[in-house]
């Protein structure tokens, strides 16, 4: 997959999850948002399953209604918006309580095919197949508040051999705030009203890897740290590298706030997420 490919696939994950307000920054939760999609494993082999689990943020007070994924072969690309090159191939995938899904693509394949043309051969892979394609699963999920949000995952497939050196998802090393390291559960050092408050996440240099992309150039990812939060707003909710730090700054602050909530997601562009939150800040003085 190509860099522009890869950023445009991360581009419609992210704006599909939406916001509740457009002109709040990207990285302020005022509402239900769909944070990632992790998927393991990020490019299949033939006849390998895959699971997928959805990373959400859901405000206080609402109930998840509804989670539907769907499943197509065939991406139509960015350009189509991701929809699927042959519309009656896209088919629903049912999702375990917890939201998630485990299925077998080559098998759904395979079924496609055999719609495209029902006079082939039951599990025959014509020749015209290309070696890799690029599958799209499409998530919704709906609160009892009347509020839903979609989010799109393109995973490589490849039909005749596996991959050589599959990608693999970033690994996140650790979260410091406040210059402490952070714990789910545990709470951090304190955001001062009006102040700052360091957030450093620290991404295995180790896990970056090089890849041939469609033009045949030798590419290596670039890791992304998306910061969100209920509480305050981030000078940057966006950082690249391996070792970034972005300031949780106390402003615009309602009354009554006592904690944020913060989460912290690392990207490698190529569809492999890796999550760790929320995080329990208390609000200073």
């Amino acid at each position: 997959m190509n860099r522009s490919l890869a950023a445009s696939l991360l581009a419609a994950s992210l704006l599909t999850a939406g916001c509740t307000n457009d002109f709040a920054p990207q990285g302020d939760l005022l509402g239900l948002r769909v944070l990632a999609l992790v998927a393991n494993p990020l490019e299949l082999a033939p006849g390998q399953p895959v699971t997928i689990q959805p990373r959400n943020y859901l405000p206080p007070g609402s109930t998840v209604v509804e989670q539907r994924w769907t499943f197509c072969p065939i991406s139509a690309g960015a350009v189509a918006a991701y929809a699927c090159a042959v519309p009656q191939c896209e088919v629903d995938v049912p999702a375990s309580p917890d939201g998630s899904i485990t299925t077998n693509p080559t098998t759904k394949l395979l079924e496609c095919l055999k719609v495209i043309n029902p006079d082939l051969p039951p599990g025959v892979l014509p020749p015209s197949v290309p070696d890799q394609l690029q599958t799209v699963f499409r998530y919704r999920v709906a609160t009892d508040d009347a509020v839903s949000r979609e989010a799109v995952l393109q995973i490589p497939q490849w039909t005749r051999r596996a991959p050589s050196d599959p990608n693999l998802p970033p690994v996140i090393l650790g979260v410091e705030i406040g210059g402490q390291p952070a714990r789910v559960g545990v709470p951090t050092p304190p955001l001062p009203v009006d102040g700052l408050l360091p957030v450093r996440l620290l991404i295995d240099p180790l896990s970056v890897q090089t890849y041939v992309d469609a033009a045949g150039v030798t590419q290596t990812e670039t890791m992304t740290g998306y910061f969100y939060t209920t509480a305050g707003t981030f000078s940057a909710g966006i950082t690249t590298g391996t070792d970034t730090t972005t300031d949780l700054e106390g402003t615009g602050l309602l009354p009554g706030q006592t904690t944020a909530e913060v989460w912290v997601v690392a990207l490698d562009l190529r569809g492999g997420q890796a999550v760790a939150g929320p995080f329990t800040v208390p609000i200073g003085p």
